[in-house]
């Protein structure tokens, strides 16, 4: 009887504690699609978070279709390339900083709001 006790006190205090951890690791944390990728822009447009990025953003390589929620992602050369344009991906964002990534001259109209993204992962498969 006495384990029995013991069992249901500590049993609620364990799935509270599990459930608070798993909740804890998500914060801080973005979803996204890849708009354009191109040698001078990573564009991507936040799905899960309507505070983040610039609204009525015109991609100029894409017959002026208009996004919401989108920035440029500053240090594009530490994300890999083996990620495309249509993927959907998750990511955290931090204020960017003088970096030493290297794009080319292009003029592609990229979004004026620019973060660095940095522990990205695919979560499509594309």
């Amino acid at each position: 009887m006495k384990k029995l006790l013991i069992a249901a006190i500590v049993l609620p205090v364990m799935a509270y504690k599990c459930g608070k951890t798993e909740k804890s690791d998500k914060e801080g944390w973005l979803q996204g699609k890849v708009v354009r990728t191109s040698c001078a822009s990573f564009v991507v447009q936040v799905l899960n978070n309507d505070t983040v990025g610039e609204d009525g953003w015109k991609d100029m390589m894409n017959k002026n279709v208009v996004y919401n929620h989108v920035f440029t992602a500053n240090n594009q050369c530490k994300i890999s390339a083996t990620i495309k344009s249509g993927s959907n991906i998750q990511f955290k964002i931090a204020p960017p900083v003088q970096n030493d990534c290297v794009t080319c001259m292009m003029f592609d109209g990229p979004p004026q709001t620019k973060y660095d993204i940095t522990d990205v992962t695919v979560i499509d498969g594309k």
